[in-house]
């Protein structure tokens, strides 16, 4: 099975790079191939077309694929909360989404905009008040002030920019969509309807194997320095080091929220879900609200063996 990631090789998928490792896939029955993301792999037409079969989004990407005609359904949760955030130099005068009205903000178009757009929308702008630019896999274009701000992750492009010395709150604001009430998951496991009717027990070894691979990393200081290597061991001019923070924050990401309450990694939480749909039609995205019902199904998820599934860190 071809898994398309949700970006090139980093820290963000070690879960799934240990599932397959560890043999955790293998001991589904499922021989799986890990496919690079980036900023030109398009995951719903990548479905669509069967080059992959099943890969990791976020909701509102769900969503707008939907709209589209593709058939996209998520059916497992990674992140419940999405770790997108955006880095302003102070230097613009930004300190609000609501002080973005007629700036240069690069996004990662296909879903990574609707949460900023949104909170742009809550704060009284509208979507057409900012200027959206795409954003390369890079913080080149903030470093170079072609952005007056950039999109950034908590679990890498934050760290790199801290790395060259800039300090929070200083040289930089940083900005998330939870600032104005507003939390979206994030990394979600997807796969097209149909391969949910026909053929259920794979999705479930899938969902199965990714769960597994990610509650084995988090679950150890060792265990979450050995995901980084293999991400490493993948893509070798990765630092190590920027790997491990990495993993430290998708293991803090798949802990918040619902999974917190439950005391259980990979729910899809309708609420939350609901919330990124309202998120991706504020943001001008969707033309008529989402059926969020059915976009995602919850059947797999109750079915994972709940030892792959315990938080213990």
């Amino acid at each position: 099975m071809a898994y398309l990631m949700p970006w090139v090789i980093q820290g963000e998928e070690a879960g799934q790079f240990a599932a397959v490792e560890q043999g955790f896939f293998n001991d589904e029955g499922i021989e799986v191939e890990i496919v690079p993301g980036g900023p030109d792999a398009r995951a719903g037409a990548l479905l669509a077309s069967g080059s992959v079969q099943f890969a990791v989004m976020n909701p509102a990407g769900i969503y707008t694929n939907r709209a589209e005609g593709i058939p996209v359904v998520g059916v497992g949760g990674i992140n419940q909360v999405d770790g997108l955030l955006v880095m302003c130099k102070t230097s613009t005068g930004i300190k609000s989404f609501g002080d973005l009205k007629g700036k240069k903000v690069g996004v990662w178009l296909g879903g990574g905009e609707a949460g900023f757009q949104a909170a742009a929308v809550t704060e009284g702008l509208a979507v057409a008040d900012v200027e959206w630019l795409p954003q390369k896999f890079s913080m080149e274009e903030f470093f170079n002030d072609a952005f007056d701000c950039a999109s950034a992750t908590e679990w890498n492009e934050k760290h790199i920019v801290y790395k060259e010395g800039y300090k929070a709150g200083v040289d930089v604001v940083e900005l998330r969509p939870a600032d104005v009430g507003l939390f979206l998951p994030g990394d979600s496991i997807a796969t097209l309807e149909s391969t949910v009717a026909d053929q259920p027990e794979l999705v479930q070894g899938m969902v199965n194997a990714t769960l597994r691979g990610w509650q084995w990393v988090c679950s150890s200081p060792e265990n979450r320095k050995t995901g980084a290597q293999y991400t490493v061991d993948a893509a070798p001019d990765l630092d190590l080091g920027l790997q491990i923070i990495q993993v430290e924050e998708m293991c803090s990401l798949m802990a918040q929220g619902p999974a917190k309450a439950e005391g259980a990694i990979g729910a899809v939480a309708v609420d939350s879900w609901k919330q990124s749909a309202d998120a991706t039609l504020a943001a001008g995205q969707l033309t008529e609200p989402a059926d969020v019902p059915s976009a995602l199904t919850t059947q797999f998820v109750d079915a994972v063996p709940a030892e792959y599934r315990k938080i213990t860190w």
